[in-house]
């Protein structure tokens, strides 16, 4: 006998269409700022613009659910519970991914090359979609009268195997992420101690992934330390046309020595 639906208060559904709409603007910011600065695509924000490709599919399936307020299980509510398995199952693997991401090159100091990130949309997209399409197939994917979400779709009660489902389309993938996560940042947190960088400087990481990674503020640093050095020698910058002329040897008048040279070297 299935169960009755479970009542949900108008501040409940409020709440979660006031998170979607801020989840959603939040994601949006993060894509647009990458799309419109291309001296910000470094990696490590690559795979925070994916991440917030998840959020933000995510945010739309929700705020869809929450607002049609289903009573059944319909084309559009399959459709809804789809998106929403996709997208919060493949922002649990994002998230995964920048933690090892930050363990691999912090702690391991391993270089990072495109297999890597191969690997990371292989497994972030291919698993989710793969356990999405298998759900729907078996149909699986239906109205759960809120009796386990907050008004939107996702594992159809009616399903003998229904706990099976709901830990394959999304809690199994989240318990993992409260597991490991906080293992990995701790783990790079040591290796940033055992560097000689205590409590007073923990954002070594954060300089390492989004100053030093990042192509524009790397650049204008290293262009600062360049100065510099070049002001203490008292030479010309690299970035000025001007000239320098060798100084002229001393010539004494009786002793011949060779001919007047001032050759003039360019600075660059």
């Amino acid at each position: 006998m299935p169960l009755p639906p479970t009542e949900l208060h108008p501040s409940e559904r409020v709440v979660v269409l006031v998170s979607c709409a801020l989840s959603f603007l939040g994601s949006s910011l993060l894509v647009c700022t990458h799309a419109l600065w291309p001296e910000l695509r470094t990696r490590p924000r690559q795979l925070l613009l994916y991440l917030s490709l998840a959020d933000l599919l995510s945010a739309l399936s929700y705020f869809y659910g929450v607002l049609q307020d289903f009573e059944r299980t319909s084309w559009d509510c399959v459709l809804q519970g789809a998106m929403s398995t996709f997208s919060n199952t493949s922002s649990f693997f994002w998230t995964m991914a920048i933690a090892l991401y930050l363990y691999i090159t912090i702690v391991r100091g391993s270089p990072t090359g495109t297999g890597l990130l191969c690997c990371f949309h292989v497994v972030s997209w291919g698993v989710p979609l793969g356990i999405t399409v298998a759900a729907v197939a078996l149909k699986k994917i239906g109205y759960d009268a809120s009796n386990v979400s907050v008004g939107w779709c996702w594992v159809n009660l009616d399903a003998e195997d229904r706990v099976l489902w709901m830990l394959l389309t999304g809690k199994v993938w989240e318990i993992l992420a409260y597991v490991i996560l906080p293992v990995l940042y701790i783990l790079i947190k040591k290796h940033i101690n055992r560097a000689g960088i205590g409590n007073t400087f923990q954002g070594g990481a954060n300089c390492i992934m989004f100053v030093l990674c990042t192509r524009v503020v790397r650049t204008r640093l290293f262009s600062s330390i360049c100065c510099c050095h070049y002001d203490e020698l008292d030479w010309p910058s690299p970035r000025s046309n001007s000239y320098w002329q060798r100084p002229e040897p001393h010539k004494d008048k009786d002793v011949p020595g060779p001919e007047r040279t001032d050759p003039l070297l360019s600075s660059t």
